[in-house]
């Protein structure tokens, strides 16, 4: 029970850090952290279908989408 209270914990800072972050970069990796503690939390909740839709889908897809997407806008804007 204590581990589902320090994975929480570590979802908000993960949250406000992806939040605040003023580099692109660094906000899509805060946000690949947040969505393994999300799956985490799932795991130890016993809901392991759930979990690993959430690893699959989301850190596998979506965050690789956006890493690509701001990777390759990045050179597009040092190139002018």
């Amino acid at each position: 029970m204590i581990l589902l209270y320090i994975l929480g914990i570590m979802g908000i800072g993960f949250a406000i850090l992806s939040a605040g972050s003023k580099n692109l970069l660094h906000s899509a990796l805060w946000l690949t952290f947040l969505v393994v503690d999300v799956a985490a939390i799932f795991f130890f909740l016993e809901n392991y279908f759930i979990s690993a839709i959430e690893v699959l889908v989301y850190a596998g897809a979506i965050v690789t989408l956006i890493l690509t997407s701001v990777m390759m806008s990045r050179r597009y804007l040092d190139a002018e």
